[in-house]
């Protein structure tokens, strides 16, 4: 067991977390040696509606201004659809609506129209937009001499999310707020929809998936984790307080759930009782320990394997085929156009393992449009050094074996080497 994983599992259980925060300042200051030549980012979606409204709390009206959509970020998508590796028909894969739909539940409105659990909203809609434009000032100049173009180009953008409402709305958000130009009037700069790629939801592997990674069913569950609990445990004490005010019994989900309803209000400025601010100030830490707990009962490498392991494998391939175009790009002294910048949206439960492997996890559930963001840099005196940095949660980050924000790409590699796991979709390549 490493360090970090001891390290992390014991904060999880005890909620002493020494050893894994480091006070120190970190310079991320552009060094002027190293050139960008890619970007990868990975964010949870907007804020949304609940998905588990808390019982014993009146339920919220949701007005015409919440759900109509936040103007600047409307634009059109097309949805590059794929079962395994193969981009197919549309009608030749499930959504999430097509899988889970039975479980959607609609929500009161103040105008009529259609609200339900888990829906984007307008503020959600918003969050990404902004962080689309905050990413756009380190990525894109105004003399289109910035990592990308001006102007959207699917050939050097690569945009996927999950195949749901919510996170595809929010990666289309967030490309359109990093192409809305200030020197055109904030008017997208794109000649064609944004293009964004879906997969076959059932497969899905950009969140825990248990159809996908049938281990992920031995991880225990909140009813487990809370019966093995002495009464005076600081999580079990916490989740019962908020179980006994709303008065249910036999309550089988854990705060994470509870946390939901809460969550959603405070985003969307809804009056929350005292009592209940009270009783949940605390929900943001200990639903990540709750997480943390469940999550790595089957080990955790096996864990970050089984929810993240595709992605980093497919961060790593995005990172070589950008090394690759750049150095065939300066050996030919030719321009070509290939993927620079790589985009994916998806979830809370996206972001946490992914946080997790890297070592950088920060002990808080992710807030909504949190992202992770990785540079990928080449010395400029030699093409065969590179270096990466990364950024949670709007902070810059000191990864594992690594003396300063610049991280050698080789080692970036060597600490992820037992975590990499080739998706399924590429197994028969």
């Amino acid at each position: 067991m490493s360090t970090y994983e001891n390290t992390l599992i014991s904060w999880a259980s005890t909620g002493q977390r020494s050893g894994l925060n480091s006070n120190r300042e970190i310079d991320a200051k552009i060094r002027d040696d190293l050139q960008l030549i890619g970007t990868q980012i990975f964010f949870r979606h907007g804020a949304r509606t609940p998905l588990h409204l808390l019982p014993g709390l009146e339920e919220v009206s949701y007005s015409k201004e919440h759900i109509q959509g936040y103007p600047s970020s409307k634009w059109d998508i097309k949805l590059v659809t794929k079962l395994g590796n193969d981009i197919v028909s549309k009608d030749k894969i499930s959504s999430a609506n097509d899988v889970i739909g039975d479980r959607i539940r609609h929500l009161k409105s103040t105008s009529g129209d259609k609200v339900v659990t888990g829906q984007l909203t307008a503020i959600g809609e918003k969050q990404l937009h902004n962080l689309g434009k905050s990413i756009r000032k380190e990525i894109i100049k105004e003399d289109n001499s910035g990592l990308i173009p001006m102007v959207y180009d699917p050939k050097i953008v690569y945009c996927r999310s999950t195949y749901m409402d919510r996170t595809i709305a929010s990666a289309r958000s967030f490309l359109a707020g990093l192409f809305s130009s200030t020197k055109h009037n904030d008017e997208i700069q794109a000649k064609g929809p944004f293009e964004i790629e879906v997969h076959h939801f059932p497969d899905e592997d950009m969140f825990p998936n248990t159809h996908a990674f049938p281990i992920l069913k031995k991880c225990v569950s909140a009813v487990q984790l809370y019966s093995s609990l002495h009464d005076e445990h600081d999580l079990k004490k916490a989740r019962q307080a908020l179980i006994n005010h709303i008065g249910v019994k036999d309550y089988n989900h854990g705060i994470v759930e509870l946390y939901d309803d809460i969550v959603s209000r405070q985003a969307h400025n809804f009056s929350i009782p005292e009592d209940y601010i009270n009783l949940t100030k605390d929900f943001e830490i200990l639903s990540a320990r709750e997480f943390i707990s469940m999550a790595t009962s089957i080990g955790f490498d096996v864990f970050i394997r089984a929810t993240c392991g595709p992605l980093l494998y497919l961060m790593k391939e995005n990172f070589d085929s950008i090394k690759k175009n750049y150095l065939e790009e300066k050996q030919t002294n030719m321009n070509k156009s290939y993927k620079k910048f790589f985009v994916y949206s998806g979830h809370d439960t996206t972001v946490i393992p992914l946080a997790m492997a890297l070592e950088i996890f920060d002990m808080r559930w992710p807030k909504y449009a949190s992202y992770i963001l990785m540079k990928y840099f080449v010395s400029k005196t030699n093409p065969e050094e590179t270096y990466v940095s990364v950024n949670y949660a709007d902070e810059p980050q000191i990864l594992s074996n690594c003396d300063s924000y610049y991280c050698p790409y080789s080692v970036f590699v060597k600490n992820l080497e037992n975590r990499f796991e080739k998706p399924k979709a590429l197994m028969n390549n």
